[in-house]
């Protein structure tokens, strides 16, 4: 059995692919294979608080099984680039090509398996304990992460969503690292913000009743906002308008929710203005603009209340934790 610090191989006598790995995280060092005729396709990398495993193989032997290995609670994405692969929970669980499944494992192990086709996947871990930090900074997160009511679980899954452009775009950032033996851990670790931060925004839950008008709306809406944010001409007379409901229907399907019409068009406003000041050099004033901020103090004003920081020093603290 070949493993990796927590991955385990089923068999090691599956005949692997021999040519040199080109996946997503082919920047990582080359694993150490216990047996030089068995050519591992997969790159692995871990930490305190994440974890990344990518297999990827043009055709293997026979099936292959992988036991997943994480200490208690676990948030897990597990990112389907090409064929059918399965995992196993409680009950298994198909995985289709170029679909991406978020769920969370309460317990120790748990299966992935391939058959003997093309395979291709990535598997990104987060320790639980994180997840009241992260639905604190993303407040829209916490529908996802609502208290279940079984209490003797082993895994929750939290929902699906297929791998469109933009997460692919994100995914295509990897191929842009160098492996540093220090650094490269955290900026891995600010890579898996941004992916899980977009991941999130789209997520719907699994057991959404379709009958409940309200609920359908406001997933509905939410993807609306989503999809036009950027629009200086939307509000909630557009939105409503967008989506052939009254002012007052919408308003009452944003109700309970982490955030009310015009505050999720905000939201979303933020989040990207958050985004583009760490990941360019703009000039802030011209980012507040692109948004459609009505003046740079204004954004400024409400970043602070958001973030509780200003725009200018959030950007200066990115730039002093790439200097690390």
């Amino acid at each position: 059995m070949f493993k990796t610090n927590f991955v385990h191989f089923s068999d090691d006598h599956v005949i692997y692919n021999c040519r040199p790995f080109d996946g997503y995280l082919a920047f990582l060092p080359q694993p150490i294979e216990t047996a030089p005729e068995t050519h591992l396709s997969y790159r692995s990398f871990g930490g305190k608080d994440f974890c990344w495993f990518e297999f990827k193989d043009t055709k293997l032997s026979a099936d292959l099984s992988m036991q997943i290995t994480a200490p208690g609670n676990y948030l897990w994405l597990l990112i389907n680039m090409r064929t059918g692969i399965s995992l196993t929970l409680d009950t298994r669980h198909l995985v289709p090509n170029d679909m991406l499944l978020c769920y969370q494992t309460l317990i120790d192990d748990h299966m992935i398996s391939l058959d003997n086709n093309s395979s291709w996947f990535l598997l990104v871990g987060m320790d639980g304990l994180k997840l009241q930090e992260l639905t604190t900074e993303y407040a829209q997160l916490k529908p996802l992460f609502a208290t279940v009511a079984e209490e003797d679980i082993s895994h929750r899954i939290i929902g699906t969503m297929n791998l469109h452009a933009k997460l692919k775009r994100i995914l295509n950032g990897l191929q842009q690292m160098e492996f540093r033996p220090f650094s490269t851990y955290y900026q891995l670790a600010n890579w898996n913000i941004r992916f899980f931060r977009h991941v999130f925004q789209e997520m719907e839950p699994p057991s959404i009743d379709r009958t409940d008008h309200e609920i359908e709306l406001y997933y509905k809406a939410m993807a609306y906002i989503r999809d036009n944010f950027y629009d200086d001409q939307i509000n909630i007379k557009t939105v409503a308008s967008a989506l052939h409901v009254s002012e007052s229907t919408l308003k009452r399907a944003f109700q309970d929710k982490p955030f009310k019409v015009t505050e999720q068009i905000i939201e979303f406003r933020l989040q990207e203005a958050k985004e583009c000041i760490r990941n360019s050099d703009k000039p802030i004033a011209t980012i507040a603009s692109s948004l459609n901020f009505a003046c740079p103090k204004n954004f400024k004003r409400l970043f602070i209340k958001r973030f509780m920081i200003s725009p200018l020093q959030y950007r200066d603290s990115m730039r002093l934790k790439r200097l690390f």
